[in-house]
C-alpha cells in the first residue's frame, strides 16, 4: 500500500474523470439551459399554444408548480415542462406566476388558445379559478382534464375497497369465500403504495381479475349486513363499480402496467 501511495504521489499528472457530483450537476444544468433555449425558440416559432398547470409536492415536501405547454410543429405536437415558483394556491397567484414566466421568456399569453387542468377549484374554478382569470383578458378555451379525474376516481376505488374489506375480519372472510369459488385462483384486493410501483400492478390485477366477484361480495353485504353503516358503504362502493368508466379504466391500467 505504501509503494502504491508513493507511486501515486510521484505522478506528475492525471486524467480528469469529470465524475464528481458537482461537475455532473453543472453538466446537467448547462444541458438544461440549452434545451430550455431551444424549446422556447420552437414555442415562439409555433406561436399558438395551450397550457396546463398543476402543483406537486416533491420528496422534500416543497410544493412546485409544473407548467406544460403544448404547441404544434411540422413534425408533430411537443410538450414543454418547467417548474415555477408561487406564493399561494389561489387562482390569482398561480396566474401571476405563469404570466411572469411567459413575460420572462418572451411568450405572449394572447397566443394561448387553450388551457386544461384537473378539477381543483383554484385551477378550474368558474369564477376565481386560474382558467377564469386567464379568460378575463384572453380567449383561452378551458377543457377539463377528464383523464386526471378518472385516474383519481379509480385510485379511490382501490383504496376504499381495500379499507372496507380489511377493516372487518368478517367482511374479509366473505370476500375470500367468494374469490375461492372461482375456477382460477384470484388475488385478494390490495391497496396502492406511494413508494412501491409494483404494488400498483398487484392492486390493478386483483381488481381486474376479481371484478365480478368483488362486486358480488359488495352486493351480498348490502343485503346481509346487520349494520346500517356497512350496508350504506357497501352499496356506495357497488354503485361506483357499476360505472362503465371504472371497468374501462381498470382494463386500461391492467394493460399499461
Amino acid at each position: 500500500n505504501q509503494d502504491k501511495l508513493k507511486a501515486a504521489l510521484k505522478r506528475k499528472g492525471g486524467h480528469a474523470s469529470y465524475l464528481s457530483s458537482t461537475i455532473c450537476e453543472e453538466f446537467i444544468a448547462l444541458l438544461g439551459e440549452k434545451v430550455f433555449e431551444h424549446i422556447v425558440k420552437e414555442l415562439t416559432e409555433a406561436k399558438y399554444f395551450s397550457v396546463s398547470v398543476d402543483s406537486t409536492p416533491d420528496i422534500s415536501n416543497l410544493d412546485q408548480l409544473k407548467c406544460v405547454v403544448r404547441y404544434v410543429l411540422p413534425n408533430g405536437p411537443v410538450e414543454f415542462l418547467t417548474f415555477l415558483d408561487f406564493e399561494t394556491h389561489s387562482g390569482q397567484d398561480t396566474v401571476k406566476s405563469l404570466l411572469q414566466f411567459f413575460e420572462k421568456i418572451g411568450v405572449n399569453i394572447a397566443d394561448c388558445h387553450g388551457q386544461s387542468y384537473d378539477n381543483a377549484s383554484n385551477l378550474s374554478g368558474k369564477y376565481q379559478g386560474m382558467q377564469a382569470w386567464i379568460r378575463r383578458s384572453e380567449n383561452a378555451v378551458s377543457i377539463p382534464c377528464c383523464t386526471r379525474s378518472l385516474n383519481l376516481l379509480l385510485s379511490s376505488v382501490f383504496f376504499k375497497n381495500f379499507v372496507f374489506f380489511a377493516a372487518s375480519t368478517k367482511r374479509w372472510k366473505v370476500l375470500l369465500e367468494r374469490l375461492a369459488k372461482a375456477n382460477e385462483k384470484l388475488p385478494v384486493v390490495k391497496n396502492l403504495s406511494e413508494t412501491h410501483w409494483s404494488a400498483h400492478t398487484d392492486a390493478v390485477t386483483a381488481l381486474q381479475k376479481g371484478y365480478d366477484r368483488i362486486k358480488a361480495t359488495l352486493d351480498h353485504l348490502c343485503d346481509d349486513s346487520q349494520k346500517p353503516d356497512t350496508r350504506i358503504e357497501a352499496q356506495g362502493l357497488s354503485k361506483t363499480m357499476e360505472k362503465l368508466e371504472i371497468s374501462i379504466m381498470t382494463e386500461i391500467w391492467q394493460t399499461i402496467l
